[in-house]
């Protein structure tokens, strides 16, 4: 987002305003560089030193970055310290409308020296500063054999795990941990050999890529549960080298390639060596999709029929499994084998809604009515939401099948009882008022308010009362359920609905939940929120009682200062 030097105090969280304003009055904010035009760079010490680039345009600061590893929010600490830096040390001058002067000449950025430098320097420099730098730093050193090391050994599945392990090694602690920084740089560094596969692939290396896609995978797999790797980074690399393997598997591969690669795929599937990831059961996929002989797939099943189910109500590892089973068969057989498949195994939720879906299309309702009926019966005390979604079939088989009084029956049920969970609760209401006598609809209404009522956690379902009175255009039951349970934001919603014939007590009700409000809610939040309100109570017409509320604000509760800014800034 884009900050304003003068005031961004209003646009950062405060917590982190607070301590970067602790870190600016320590003085920990050192090198701030003007590199010119806008540009800006500084240095933070804390318990680590950091550096922060801002972008300055007048007085909006339209780019910022920190390179610590704070990712909860656009704006970090030192961000801030900065920003108060340089607030105090553009803006804070004797004439207000003019701008300090820097005395401070401006220089190019280091990455500009770096490149100039480049340029410069001959081949035997660089190579001398390379050598006395690789041999004073250990991990610079391994990270240069890591980038170069085909060059020194012929190409094998082994160089490339090497290469993998080398670059996991630079980047581990001595305790074993692959820490947030470390864990971009090991993942950049891998994603440059994932690239390098993709193009074997396209360049018809095939072998190679296969050995690289390979040494990848078995190493970063290896760390993913060492490494802080709340970026992604690594799993980004498994998933990448996953794509790798799913190309070559579409290849046109030569005979001991293909058994190579399909060998590797089963032997980690039976290892388990992914397991908990859902890279296990592409190991399995893949190598389903690879299948050309009875022998591999007779491996294959006997691979999947080692995986028993366990009987426990979501049994993942086993679902996984049929759908697995299922991959295989439609791979290999005909559509028959797959639908008996299919049908001997209704316990798998996905099954029977392709079964289900696939009756609908050729209009055979009374078996997708059975199969979704059988649904609801099976799920709705262990899994409710399954037991939903057939009721929901079902809905559209009465519907097709012009089965009035059980359309009204689901129809109501979805919109007391489940607000909504596979369609819009007003489209539900429509089909509803579509569906019942005109004579008899207010009545009904009237009854399915006291039944969402009825079932409601609370003492009443507001918001669901309120959707039914204003699709019916019921402005005054509105209005007296608004006065009986109102909230800032719900007279806020109903304002475009009844402001015409009741602006005065709108607005009386939100002075009454701002007086109610104050005592105990405090900080500069609340303060912009009262504000906002006092705006609407002068927006409804009534700004002289919006200013004598304010005036009895300001005069009891004159020692909160930031409610007396804020205020001052409503009128």
């Amino acid at each position: 987002m884009t900050l304003r030097l003068s005031n961004f105090e209003q646009q950062i969280d405060p917590k982190i305003l607070q301590r970067g304003y602790e870190y600016f009055k320590d003085g920990c904010v050192t090198d701030v560089d003007d590199l010119g035009d806008g540009d800006y760079e500084a240095t933070v010490e804390g318990s680590e030193t950091y550096t922060v680039s801002l972008h300055i345009e007048g007085d909006e600061v339209t780019d910022y970055e920190c390179d610590c590893p704070y990712d909860w929010g656009p704006v970090c600490k030192h961000v801030a310290a900065v920003l108060f830096y340089l607030q105090k040390d553009l803006l804070e001058t004797e004439e207000p409308s003019q701008k300090k002067k820097r005395s401070k000449p401006k220089k190019e950025s280091e990455a500009a020296q770096f490149k100039q430098l480049l340029t410069q320097l001959s081949a035997d420099e660089l190579k001398a500063f390379l050598s006395d730098v690789c041999a004073q730093d250990k991990s610079l050193r391994r990270l240069f054999i890591t980038k170069h090391i085909s060059r020194l050994y012929p190409e094998s599945k082994e160089l490339y795990d090497k290469q993998v392990e080398k670059l996991i090694e630079t980047y581990t602690d001595r305790d074993g941990f692959i820490g947030y920084h470390e864990s971009s740089q090991l993942g950049s560094a891998v994603y440059e050999l994932v690239e390098d596969a993709k193009r074997c692939v396209e360049a018809g290396k095939k072998q190679k890529a296969l050995y690289m896609s390979e040494a990848i995978i078995e190493g970063m797999i290896q760390v993913i549960d060492y490494a802080d790797d709340s970026n992604g980074e690594i799993g980004g690399c498994l998933e990448e080298a996953f794509e790798v393997l799913e190309e070559l598997a579409q290849a046109d591969l030569d005979k001991s390639l293909h058994t190579e690669m399909f060998r590797w795929l089963l032997q980690h599937y039976k290892a388990k060596t992914m397991k908990g990831w859902d890279w296990h059961n592409d190991l399995m996929r893949i190598a389903i999709s690879m299948v050309k002989t009875e022998a591999e797939k007779k491996r294959i099943r006997t691979d999947l029929e080692q995986i028993k189910p366990t009987g426990e109500c979501w049994d993942w590892d086993y679902e996984h499994t049929q759908d697995l089973k299922l991959q295989l068969i439609r791979q290999t057989e005909d559509e028959a084998a797959v639908l008996r498949f299919m049908e001997a195994n209704l316990d798998n939720s996905d099954f029977r809604k392709e079964l289900l879906e696939k009756a609908m299309r050729e209009k055979d309702y009374d078996r997708a009515e059975q199969l979704a009926n059988e649904g609801v019966e099976k799920d709705k005390e262990k899994a409710p939401g399954l037991a939903e979604d057939w009721r929901d079939y079902l809905l559209q088989i009465y519907q097709a099948t012009h089965r009035t009084e059980k359309v009204i029956n689901l129809a109501r049920h979805f919109f007391v009882d489940r607000s909504g969970r596979h369609q819009p609760r007003e489209s539900y209401y429509k089909l509803l008022k579509s569906l019942i006598p005109q004579e008899q609809w207010q009545k009904y209404v009237d009854d399915l308010i006291a039944d969402i009522n009825k079932k409601s956690r609370w003492d009443w379902d507001y918001e669901r009362t309120a959707e039914i009175y204003i699709w019916e255009e019921q402005w005054d039951n509105l209005f007296d359920l608004l006065r009986k349970y109102p909230s800032f934001y719900r007279i806020e919603e109903a304002e475009k609905y009844l402001a015409d014939d009741h602006a005065e007590d709108l607005a009386m009700m939100y002075r009454n939940l701002i007086i109610d409000y104050m005592p105990d809610h405090v900080g500069r939040d609340h303060y912009q929120m009262v504000c906002k309100y006092l705006r609407r109570m002068a927006k409804l017409g009534y700004k002289p009682m919006a200013l004598e509320l304010a005036a009895s604000l300001k005069a009891q509760y004159r020692n909160r200062r930031a409610l007396l800014e804020e205020l001052a800034r409503v009128f």
